[in-house]
């Protein structure tokens, strides 16, 4: 979605327009006090930003949501990731025991 241009609403800083929007990143230029100001891109519309064209906050919405079902699929991913290398380590601990066991009862 095309946001250069597009009157933006901040907690903090006020009104401010969008200047720029590139690789997970806008920039809002804000009143003369604050100047631009960079925020991660669509994770700002969550909490810090707001269109004030209603449609299009409804659409930045829906990435917002999007995005966060990503990050929790990533990080579910990740962590299954971690949980099967914790297996496969102890599984490879479990079997390096094993026959250290059956040398020493051919000892006895």
């Amino acid at each position: 979605m095309n946001l250069i241009d597009e009157q933006v609403e901040h907690a903090s800083f006020g009104a401010g327009k969008v200047i720029g929007a590139g690789e997970g990143r806008i920039s809002v230029r804000f009143a003369d006090g604050v100047g631009e100001k960079a925020f991660l891109y669509p994770e700002a519309f969550d909490q810090h930003l707001k269109l004030q064209d209603p449609k299009k906050q409804q659409n930045i919405g829906e990435e917002v949501r999007q995005k966060k079902i990503t990050v929790a699929e990533e990080k579910r991913v990740e962590e299954q990731k971690r949980v099967d290398e914790e297996v496969r380590l102890a599984e490879e601990k479990a079997a390096a025991k094993k026959p250290a066991r059956k040398k020493a009862a051919k000892k006895a």
